[in-house]
């Protein structure tokens, strides 16, 4: 999994490290104490739900102290929301701005002119998982940090994911493209990359230490939990969110992209304000 920027949580100089890494390690363990639950065939149903219901609630905690110990080592909301950490943030950013910004000029010009725009050439002759792979190389940071593989990753899932909905088709893609522009589909799908950067961060971190630790079973598990639970409530921020007519150029989808990025990070940490 290896990447250039691997931190080793519990340094002194970096408690919260230390912090995060603590929670990552109790989530692995309430999967191992569902697995033994699982295994128990002595105990009744009665005191197997009561114990499940207990892991449950033991899990929600250390799951909202994972994405909180994550956002203070990046020097807390308003640092990462506004590029300003050195940890997490700035990556996402120009990864989300450049999808936003492609996807707008398909809305309005059409997609052989938005990629002409971008470099790529005219569309004849062209086949679809050309235009994909021009598309993340255009959208994606360098593997040089942590944040830029998180950013990668994030939009590679976005895209591939848009590429399933179009069946590989580029007229569908076009379409698919111009409805999420016409609607608040930009808005659901930044929510989603955003839970998906915030995941990479958490997985690239502690997946390989949790597999050295528990084994790869577990921490494959612990990390569809934790990828889950983000996705989960990102889903629901996409619900609450208003549909409004948004100029995705400019200052304007600047702030927007920002907004976003703070409201996933609220919901996930359960924070208020």
């Amino acid at each position: 999994m290896g990447t250039t920027q691997r931190m080793t949580p519990g340094l002194p100089h970096e408690p919260q490290w230390g912090d995060l890494s603590k929670t990552i390690t109790h989530i692995s363990k309430t999967v191992e104490k569902e697995k033994e639950l699982e295994k128990n065939q002595t105990i009744s149903q009665d005191d197997a739900a009561k114990i499940y219901k207990q892991i449950e609630i033991r899990r929600a905690s250390h799951l909202k102290s994972a994405f909180t110990n994550l956002v203070r080592t990046g020097g807390g909301r308003s640092n990462i929301v506004s590029g300003k950490s050195t940890s997490i943030g700035r990556a996402g950013r120009k990864s989300a701005s450049r999808i936003v910004g492609f996807f707008s000029s398909v809305g309005s010009q059409g997609l052989e002119k938005a990629l002409v725009d971008i470099g790529f050439g005219k569309l004849a002759g062209k086949t679809f998982q050309e235009v994909i792979d021009f598309l993340l190389v255009y959208c994606c940071e360098s593997n040089e940090g942590m944040d830029e593989v998180a950013a990668n990753k994030a939009s590679c899932e976005v895209m591939n994911e848009l590429a399933i909905s179009a069946n590989n088709d580029l007229d569908k893609f076009e379409d698919i493209v111009k409805n999420m522009v016409d609607d608040k589909g930009l808005s659901d799908m930044l929510c989603r990359f955003w839970g998906l950067y915030i995941f990479e961060h958490l997985s690239q971190r502690f997946e390989e230490k949790i597999e050295q630790q528990k084994g790869v079973e577990n921490s494959k598990e612990t990390f569809r939990i934790i990828k889950e639970d983000i996705l989960g409530q990102v889903k629901v921020l996409n619900t609450q969110r208003p549909v409004s007519e948004i100029n995705w150029k400019g200052e304007s989808g600047k702030n927007e992209i920002e907004k976003i990025f703070e409201s996933v990070i609220k919901i996930i940490c359960d924070e208020e304000d």
